[in-house]
């Protein structure tokens, strides 16, 4: 690439990866996965805030339903100097399409699937290979002639860089039409952010590739909702693995909030949570609901799951939930070893004497670069490690083996279906 290009205002495509021939989870029913609720593509907004003196055009081709033609055709009639893909794993295939397809100049790759798969991706026909956070990295990129290889990027400090450029996308395709279908409503458009990046925690059926923990402060956190209010949001759902990590920044955070006098519905998701004075500061600042990894009653489950929490925490952060109005939606994962058929049976029964409004249910599947991964691998539940075949060639529809016996598989998959027939 020469100088000249590299001088110039570019035009860049930043784009998610379609669908279309997705890996079939095993994890969640699509009755848990309501289409209604699109996700804005926070990552390549990021990106995109940081090189705005270029042309950055936003193809969000996941959330706006489009299949791998379309998403192509709509590639190519913009003709691009430059096409960035975010890629996960689970679309790995659509990713390896469109870069065999398209005829841009300069293809580009980033996102959780670059972390491990960087020589494949390359070998697929990716031009560079972006690993880490970009914020930094892919500015330099473009100042450095967008050479040929593989960028690795620190975590950007998130107190420093721009609000992700929202701007550059329609959120008409982000409102929520319909909302007679949905767990619960929050308005025509509920935007998300994150208020920190990065999980300590090292759950053993969890894929968080980011272990480092870092944090916007909380008047960031507070220009961002202004931001989003701004922006037409009826309500706002902080994204992050672990929201309540630090409990002075929480309360710091709601304090700020109170002051503001910030009226609008919001959300969050984290850990369970004991201290009553954060859940007191939460509902006092408006937090309607908190989105937690329950995960099991079983408390020689939850140890092997490598959770902090046990029984006892989880029944004493539903009652301060429930006595500061705060609505409990909790993730559950069924089909863990040790457990009995008699605990799926019971489950909905003791969600309900816990008060949790809101159930959400995953199978407990080996999902790629886990802990629980590599031991069914090292003890032989499975016999060959197809997240690395698959990462190598990918294939369309693939469907993630079972590592389970056809009849406990069968007697899952119809609890599975109880729930879903009680909940709808």
């Amino acid at each position: 690439m020469s100088k000249l290009i590299t001088s110039k205002k570019l035009k860049i495509v930043f784009a998610t990866c379609p669908s279309e021939g997705e890996v079939r989870d095993r994890v969640t029913h699509k009755f848990f996965k309501n289409k209604a609720v699109k996700y804005l593509p926070l990552g390549i907004l990021s990106i995109a805030a940081n090189i705005q003196h270029h042309k950055v055009i936003i193809i969000d081709a996941a959330s706006r339903g489009l299949s791998i033609d379309e998403t192509l055709n709509e590639i190519e009639s913009l003709q691009p100097d430059i096409l960035g893909l975010s890629a996960v794993t689970y679309r790995a295939w659509s990713m390896t399409e469109i870069l065999r397809r398209c005829s841009v100049p300069i293809k580009v790759v980033g996102g959780p699937h670059a972390t491990h798969n960087y020589q494949t991706i390359l070998s697929n026909g990716a031009h560079a290979v972006f690993t880490g956070d970009a914020e930094e990295t892919f500015p330099t990129w473009l100042k450095n002639n967008c050479s040929k290889g593989v960028f690795y990027g620190k975590p950007s400090d998130i107190n420093k860089i721009p609000l992700p450029a929202r701007h550059l996308v329609n959120l008409a395709d982000y409102s929520i039409k319909d909302s007679s279908n949905l767990l619960f409503d929050a308005g025509r458009l509920r935007m998300q952010m994150f208020s920190s990046k990065g999980c300590p925690n090292r759950c053993s059926y969890c894929d968080v590739q980011q272990k480092i923990y870092i944090t916007k402060d909380p008047e960031r956190i507070l220009q961002e909702f202004i931001h989003l209010k701004n922006l037409g949001a009826t309500s706002i759902h902080i994204l992050d693995d672990t929201f309540n990590l630090q409990k002075k920044r929480v309360l710091d955070f709601c304090n700020q909030l109170n002051t503001h006098s910030f009226q609008l519905d919001w959300s969050i998701r984290g850990n369970v949570e004991t201290n009553e004075t954060v859940i007191k500061a939460l509902a006092a600042a408006g937090c309607k609901r908190f989105h937690a990894g329950i995960e099991h009653f079983d408390d020689t489950i939850l140890k092997n799951f490598r959770k902090n929490h046990r029984l006892r925490d989880i029944k004493s952060f539903c009652e301060l939930c429930m006595k500061h109005n705060i609505a409990v939606l909790g993730y559950f994962i069924i089909g863990a070893p040790g457990e009995s058929q008699r605990y799926r049976e019971k489950l909905p029964e003791e969600i309900k004497k816990l008060g949790i409004k809101f159930p959400f249910f995953n199978v407990l599947t080996p999902l790629n670069n886990t802990e629980f991964y590599r031991e069914i691998l090292r003890n032989g539940s499975l016999k060959n490690d197809f997240w690395g075949d698959f990462s190598k060639n990918p294939v369309r529809n693939f469907e993630i083996p079972s590592h389970r016996s056809s009849f406990e598989e069968t007697e899952i998959q119809e609890t599975l279906a109880s729930y879903i027939s009680l909940y709808n």
